[in-house]
């Protein structure tokens, strides 16, 4: 990883620090700096890091406490999770941080004492995606006062305080020029990402301090660090980018955040649209949290559409759509309870700090696949590539469909109706019944769907599930393959594949699987 250049915004596109075309395929580590409390099984009122510190030094102690959370930081995420992701092929990390790790926070001081021990942490880190040539994002979650007023941001009292107090403002610009200073001559940091999802619509009121404060930090830092990228986010969870009229700067990346809604190139039109106005690079700077299938589509929508992204988050308590998961400790919810004596509870807490360690988590490789549309996942058949019409899809005339409505391929229910779809599943639970929809393809018409091998794979079986039977020819890299049943084996598939399904008569079409084996007909996951 070169010392002498930095990645650079260059009109729409990302150079990294060899002058190279890069387009970032990142992972957010979440918890690890910032203890989210649904990261940890906890919904309840310890929803954040203060109040989840609080509940600690009430049931065990304030040495105790302390002494855990030092633990915390240096087991739960280490130069091996940086190995691990670069082998899984991802280049980048964004990594949440909470200003309270690194500084000692003051109600009258504009100058804050550092606490050297988490930089140094910080900065292993650094070194060990050096080695691995994986950049960082540099992520305030949590600035002095709170950006947005919420769990996520750690805020005291739910209220965006940094756009109500001065101090707060002229603390985020003593927090960002001494990353600056720490980290101008670091190649391996992509960007500094200003504030993290700042001013939900609620907090509508302060908008118009947004971009004022924007220009401050900008100046701030680009009186020390002429180099690095700066991403800036938008309004409400970053999804509002009606803030972002003008920039002085040249090195500028525009982030956004999409949860929970449809993977389609509608619901990206503002992002595709500002790429194009402010002729800037765009990044899809957190999305996840949802089922497999849905992460499946959305990925391969922005790589479709050449934007980088950053899936959120990195690992959780049991599971089943990060790419790691730690075990919940017996008696766990008790402890968050309270009902737990002191022994029991630091007991507890052990466990906890044994289960988080790189050798005691479980690695979930399907979601990796997932993100990756590659080797053994699924895909809903309403998830077909998103290239346009003669390349991704072909239909006979403009049919009426649930989403993805300026395509014209029919997306209904199981009763062929067009219903208002449903993405919310937070915990990576599967449709229910009554939500399934269904591509419903006339005779002649047909959708393409991608999907990626790694060098292991020698074969792959795609079943086909539908509903009301009809017929279909199926073709690969468009060779004819023949159906067996409703699966075909594609044998000696390359990096990159297409399989294409063409409708003899009318179908209703769910879903794909594919799983992958290697050459002695086993499967691999990875």
């Amino acid at each position: 990883m070169s010392k002498k250049g930095y990645c650079r915004a260059v009109g729409q596109a990302i150079h990294d620090p060899h002058d190279r075309p890069i387009v970032f395929e990142g992972v957010g580590i979440g918890a690890w700096l910032l203890i989210e409390g649904y990261m940890i099984e906890s919904r309840g009122p310890i929803d954040r890091p203060r109040r989840f510190e609080a509940h600690l030094q009430q049931r065990v102690g304030h040495a105790f406490t302390a002494d855990f959370l030092r633990r915390w930081r240096q087991t739960f995420f280490t130069a091996e999770d940086v190995a691990y992701l670069a082998h899984m092929g991802f280049n980048m990390i964004r990594i949440a941080l909470d200003y309270e790790v690194f500084f000692e926070p003051s109600e009258r001081h504009t100058t804050l004492t550092l606490k050297e021990d988490n930089f140094a942490l910080l900065d292993a880190i650094l070194d060990a995606c050096e080695t691995h040539e994986v950049y960082v994002i540099l992520d305030l979650h949590a600035a002095p006062g709170g950006q947005t007023g919420a769990n996520i941001d750690n805020s005291q009292n739910d209220t965006p305080a940094l756009f109500m107090k001065t101090l707060y403002q002229d603390q985020t610009v003593f927090v960002w020029q001494t990353f600056a200073k720490r980290y101008a001559l670091r190649s391996v940091v992509a960007a500094y990402d200003l504030l993290n999802e700042p001013l939900p619509e609620w907090f509508h009121q302060h908008n118009p301090q947004l971009m004022p404060f924007y220009e401050r930090l900008i100046d701030a830092i680009r009186s020390i660090d002429p180099h690095h990228m700066i991403t800036l986010e938008g309004l409400h969870w970053s999804t509002d980018w009606s803030c972002f009229k003008t920039f002085k700067d040249d090195n500028l990346w525009l982030q956004f955040h999409k949860y929970w809604s449809a993977p389609d190139q509608e619901s990206l039109a503002p992002y595709l649209q500002g790429r194009a106005h402010h002729n800037r690079p765009i990044l899809m700077g957190e999305g996840g949290e949802n089922n497999l299938p849905w992460l499946s589509a959305a990925f391969k929508l922005y790589r479709q559409k050449n934007i980088s992204t950053v899936f959120w988050t990195y690992k959780k308590m049991n599971a089943t759509n990060a790419l790691k998961s730690f075990a919940k400790p017996p008696l766990w919810d008790a402890f968050l309870e309270g009902t737990l004596d002191k022994q029991r509870s630091v007991q507890v807490l052990e466990t906890l700090l044994e289960n988080i360690t790189y050798d005691n988590t479980t690695s979930l490789k399907e979601t990796v696949n997932a993100l990756k549309n590659q080797n053994s996942f699924s895909v809903w058949a309403h998830s077909y590539d998103t290239l346009g019409p003669g390349v991704s899809f072909k239909v006979h005339t403009h049919h009426l469909a649930s989403y993805r409505t300026d395509d014209g391929v029919a997306i209904v229910n199981r009763e062929g109706a067009v219903v208002t779809p449903n993405f919310w599943h937070q915990k990576g639970e599967s449709v229910a019944e009554k939500d399934r929809l269904y591509v419903r393809l006339n005779a002649g018409e047909w959708v393409k769907y991608s999907f990626h091998t790694t060098k292991e794979v020698s074969r792959v079986l795609i079943e086909i599930t539908t509903l009301h039977g009809g017929a279909l020819e199926v073709f690969v890299n468009d060779q004819p393959l023949p159906l067996r049943g409703l699966s075909v084996f594609v044998d000696q598939p390359q990096a990159c594949n297409e399989v294409k399904l063409v409708a003899v008569s009318t179908t209703f079409i769910e879903g794909l699987r594919f799983t992958a084996l290697d050459s002695h007909g086993h499967f691999v996951s990875r």
